[in-house]
Formats: C-alpha cells, sequence, structure tokens
C-alpha cells in the first residue's frame, strides 16, 4: 500500500507540473496524436504503451501538450469489457498528462471493436422448412441442407455494446455509442483553432463472417453534413476520421462520399485498418481534393503486424499560419523498446522521418 501511495503521491506532482507547463504559451501550432490499431488487451500493456509513448513525445519529440488525441479504431484485441477497461486507463492516462479533455478526443471503432460474440448469437439458426422462398445474403449466413442462419437485427446492433458502455461512454462523461446506424457519427467543433472533426463508422456493416464489408453509412454521413451547412465553417480545418482506408486491397467500396466530403472543403482524413503509415490524395477536381493519412499499428501483436512494418503512430503539428500540417512517423521496432523516428517518406535512398501537407 506504501508503495501505490508513493506512485500516486508522485503521479499527483507529475500533473501538477504538466498543469504549469499547460498555462504557459508555446506557439501558435496545434498538435494531433493519432493512435490506431493498439489491440489493448491487459492493464500493463495500457500503462506500459502510456510510459513508452509519453517518453517519445516529451523527450524526444519536446511536445509538452496536445490539442487533440485521435483513434481510428481497433482500441481492443476481442471487443471484452477487460480489454476496454485497460484501453481507458492508457486514454484516461494521455488526456490526463497532455491537457486534453473529452472535447479534443476523437475516436471511432475499428472491426476488433465488435463482439464476435455478441455477433455470432445474432445469427439465430432456422430450419429450412421456415426459410422464405427468397434469401437476402446480406442478412444470412447459410447452414448447408438444413437451414441457415437469419440475422435478427434487434440483437446484432448490440455487437458494438462493449465498446459503447465499457469505453466510449466513460471517456465521453456519461455519452453511449449510438446503436442507430443512422446516428454513428460525431461532430466535434472548436471555434478558438477554427478545426473541425468528423467521425464515422466504417465498420457498421461488418461481422464475425462478412468481414469485408467495409463502408460508410450515407444516412449518418447525410445527417452530418446537414448540420454543417452553416457558412461559418467555410475556411475551418476540416477532418473526417474512419477506420477502413479508401485505398489500397482493403479499401472501402463505396468511396464515392469521399466527394461529398470535398465538396464540403474537408481536407483531411485519418483512417487506420492495415497497419502500415500511409499518404496519399484523392482528388475532386483542380481546386478541391482530400489528403488522407493512414497511421500504422500502435500495438497489434506480432502475427497481426505487416511484415517489415514495424508499430507506428502518428503526430501531426498544425501551422495556422502557414496553413501546413506536419506529419511525423514514429516506428517501435520491439514491443517493449523505445520510439524513434521512421524515415521512409520521399526520396528513398535518403528518405525523412515526416511529410508535409499543404493546405494552401
Amino acid at each position: 500500500m506504501e508503495t501505490v501511495a508513493k506512485r500516486t503521491e508522485k503521479e499527483i506532482e507529475e500533473f501538477k507540473a504538466d498543469q504549469q507547463q499547460y498555462n504557459q504559451e508555446e506557439d501558435h501550432r496545434i498538435h494531433i496524436l493519432h493512435l490506431s490499431d493498439i489491440h489493448l488487451e491487459t492493464e500493463s500493456q495500457a500503462w506500459k504503451y502510456r510510459m513508452q509513448l509519453e517518453t517519445d513525445l516529451k523527450n524526444e519529440l519536446n511536445v509538452k501538450r496536445l490539442e487533440y488525441l485521435v483513434i481510428s479504431g481497433d482500441i481492443a484485441n476481442h471487443s471484452t469489457e477487460e480489454e476496454y477497461k485497460a484501453a481507458f486507463v492508457l486514454v484516461d492516462g494521455l488526456v490526463r498528462r497532455f491537457g486534453l479533455d473529452a472535447g479534443r478526443v476523437v475516436i471511432v471503432p475499428g472491426s476488433h471493436d465488435l463482439n464476435w460474440d455478441i455477433s455470432e448469437e445474432a445469427y439465430p439458426f432456422v430450419p429450412k422448412r421456415k426459410l422464405p422462398t427468397v434469401l437476402d445474403e446480406q442478412l444470412t449466413i447459410p447452414a448447408g441442407e438444413v437451414g441457415a442462419l437469419v440475422r435478427d437485427d434487434s440483437l446484432y446492433q448490440n455487437r458494438f455494446e462493449h465498446f459503447s458502455t465499457q469505453f466510449y461512454k466513460k471517456v465521453y462523461r456519461g455519452k453511449e455509442y449510438p446503436l442507430d446506424y443512422a446516428e454513428q457519427f460525431m461532430i466535434i467543433e472548436r471555434p478558438e483553432d477554427k478545426m473541425l472533426f468528423l467521425a464515422l463508422n466504417s465498420c457498421w456493416q461488418i461481422d464475425h463472417h462478412f468481414r469485408q464489408r467495409a463502408g460508410i453509412n450515407m444516412d449518418a454521413l447525410s445527417r452530418a453534413l446537414d448540420r454543417l451547412q452553416d457558412e461559418k465553417y467555410d475556411d475551418w480545418l476540416k477532418i473526417a476520421v474512419w477506420h477502413h482506408p479508401v485505398t489500397g486491397k482493403e479499401r472501402m467500396k463505396n468511396d464515392e462520399f469521399l466527394e461529398l466530403l470535398s465538396v464540403r472543403k474537408f481536407q483531411i482524413c485519418m483512417h487506420g485498418h492495415i497497419h502500415e503509415a500511409i499518404e496519399c490524395f484523392h482528388k475532386y477536381d483542380d481546386r478541391r481534393g482530400i489528403h488522407i493519412i493512414g497511421a500504422g499499428t500502435f500495438g497489434a501483436p506480432s502475427e497481426e503486424q505487416v511484415t517489415g512494418i514495424p508499430l507506428q503512430y502518428n503526430l501531426l503539428t498544425f501551422d495556422s499560419d502557414e496553413r501546413t500540417i506536419t506529419v511525423n512517423t514514429r516506428k517501435k521496432e520491439k514491443p517493449d523498446g523505445a520510439w524513434s523516428a521512421d524515415a521512409r517518406w520521399r526520396n528513398k535512398n535518403r528518405p525523412d522521418p515526416f511529410y508535409v501537407i499543404n493546405l494552401g
């Protein structure tokens, strides 16, 4: 008990010291920490991950305060209550140490944030004689000649329940994640920074059987954009966040929604899922387009990492005067090792550990 008490006293003193740093005006730049595919399982992992990350941000990148934390899905590994308890330890620690609050945290679910057990229970077996003449392939799983597993939508929505009640609700102080797909979006607007985040669920059609049905729910997107009609947002930096990529073999199938975001002058989208940091650009016309920033995996088990790609995270620095975003990519070669610069951009013979996006 004495050790715990001493540790608690030490952390309180560190929090006070951090608070003094937060109150000191640094510069006009805005720092956005982008984590993805954390795949947390235990609280011991959460403490270790936070310590390693905090050390890198403060000692190596000289970041004393963060303006935003973005987590683009796969917070847990199997969407269990224990994993989300650990995830909250990580997020709450970062919020406290870097001067954040719930209004500066952006979280979306990933495919590992829906519970497979609950998903399976939502497909009860129906014998062949009770099946309709025409089966909806989107709602059924064949079970041979004897019948099929038919989705019960009232149970199906609950596969996000653990994510909602054990994590999301704690981060956002009592606000649960909507089970209605059309309401699965969140808008965070910060007038003092002239920045807006739109969080969307690209996993709303995914389950234990249909694992490739990534996409954006157009009802949710329409409702979100309807709330952003005000012209006051025209000169704001608008960032959209979801889990799945819009390029490559694992991309979402309905990428047409990028046109709507481009027309509404969104300039950045952030995602994860593929366990590799990427940068690309979706061009809508000669004046508009979206810069795509993909974060690698922050903590996936070695068997789930892309061959030759280390653990990664991104730190974005927005210079509002220059209208640029610098994306620093960090890497960790060993799970218990330290983070370092991940030089992989631009010149292949002399790569840089960062790239710069000019927003014009």
